[in-house]
């Protein structure tokens, strides 16, 4: 997995070492709700969660630059009923660091690796429709809306039915604009 250096964040290899780091966000209901899953409970079962990702090597860690504590991840998901060239986004932040701009430095910062350095064609990208932070992200990051869908997600024990607004970028788009996403 390629290390990611942008103006504040690096984007890396996810450890086992991030278990702890990982709990401390994951934790919060600000943030696996909104994201579509429960709180984690644990350190264990952050470690078990930080040990899923390792093996898949889709996902990075984010930290700022002047220190190595993980702060979120952000990975590019494969879905097998998708063409390979397809990769959906997702990603994490610790909520003490909301707000700044991190998350929408670290999207842009993957959009361009992904372009530049991999053969994804098409990253999509989505959000609950009352996360209206995330969704100022994928604007600014210049997905573009496809659609909403709804879906399933299993939180706190309970079925719950969620509305998603689902953007894309492709190729094609992140060639005509590039400057807006290398301007990280």
């Amino acid at each position: 997995m390629e290390r990611i250096v942008t103006k504040r964040l690096v984007l890396r290899a996810l450890k086992p070492s991030d278990a702890a780091a990982m709990f401390d966000y994951a934790k919060t209901d600000e943030v696996g709700p909104q994201a579509g899953w429960t709180p984690h409970k644990s350190v264990e079962e952050s470690a078990n969660i930080l040990n899923y990702m390792i093996r898949t090597n889709e996902v990075w860690g984010i930290t700022t630059r002047d220190n190595d504590t993980l702060i979120g991840t952000i990975g590019l998901h494969k879905d097998e009923d998708e063409k390979s060239t397809f990769r959906s986004l997702g990603y994490v932040l610790h909520p003490a660091y909301h707000g700044q701009g991190l998350m929408t430095e670290a999207v842009k910062a993957l959009i361009v690796y992904a372009f530049e350095q991999t053969n994804i064609d098409i990253i999509g990208c989505g959000h609950f429709t009352d996360n209206i932070a995330s969704q100022r992200v994928i604007e600014k990051c210049g997905f573009i809306y496809q659609k909403n869908i709804e879906k399933d997600f299993n939180l706190f024990g309970f079925k719950v039915r969620k509305t998603c607004a689902e953007y894309e970028i492709t190729i094609d788009m992140y060639k005509e604009n590039k400057l807006l996403w290398q301007q990280h």
